[in-house]
């Protein structure tokens, strides 16, 4: 057999190939695409809620002193990843402002910033943080599974996650989601509330 006789017996698989990958490619992405219709694509479901917040020592943006999960409160809390270069984080401080104002107290994780640009803006917008940990490197953010910021995080009083919410604390869902949650854990321990 030639060379030219291999080639045009070779045509029409090369052919074939050449219009079956392509439509392979179109209906794996069909059927991925299809398994998401009808889900909310805002409900993320976190691999840290119910496990315990992370081990972590980290220096307390304030003062430098080194803070690990002893030194969080022993009673429910919002934890609150945010950053002075997140432009989200600084729509939703105002209502992190007033939460804080209502007695929830809340952690701040001050993540990948500079200490000098975070005092900065707290002193410019307040402080809404009972305690603010400096994770300059990213390392409790690894370990929360963190996509970026803002993110906030319930905790219960025994240091385990309820709760995750990807994105700005704003109006809706606070009532919907986060004060519901942090309200059932303070008044009955139970957090049925925060699914």
């Amino acid at each position: 057999m030639t060379s030219s006789q291999m080639n045009e017996t070779s045509s029409p698989k090369r052919r074939l190939w050449l219009w079956l990958i392509p439509l392979l490619v179109f209906v794996g992405l069909a059927v991925l695409l299809g398994s998401r219709l009808g889900k909310d694509p805002a409900i993320q479901v976190s691999q840290m809620v119910g496990k315990p917040l992370p081990e972590f020592s980290l220096p307390n943006l304030s003062d430098g002193t080194i803070l690990s999960a002893q030194n969080l409160p022993k009673t429910p809390y919002l934890l609150n990843v945010w950053g002075s270069w997140c432009p989200s984080c600084a729509f939703e401080h105002p209502k992190l402002l007033e939460i804080a104002a209502q007695g929830v107290p809340i952690v701040g994780v001050n993540y990948k910033d500079e200490q000098a640009d975070a005092l900065s803006y707290l002193a410019k917008h307040q402080n809404p943080f009972v305690l603010n940990l400096q994770d300059q490197a990213g390392g409790l953010g690894l370990d929360l599974g963190l996509t970026g910021a803002p993110e906030s995080f319930v905790v219960d009083a025994n240091g385990i996650i309820r709760l995750h919410l990807v994105g700005i604390v704003d109006a809706d869902n606070w009532q919907t989601r986060l004060q519901p949650c942090l309200q059932a854990l303070t008044h009955s321990g139970s957090a049925d509330a925060c699914h």
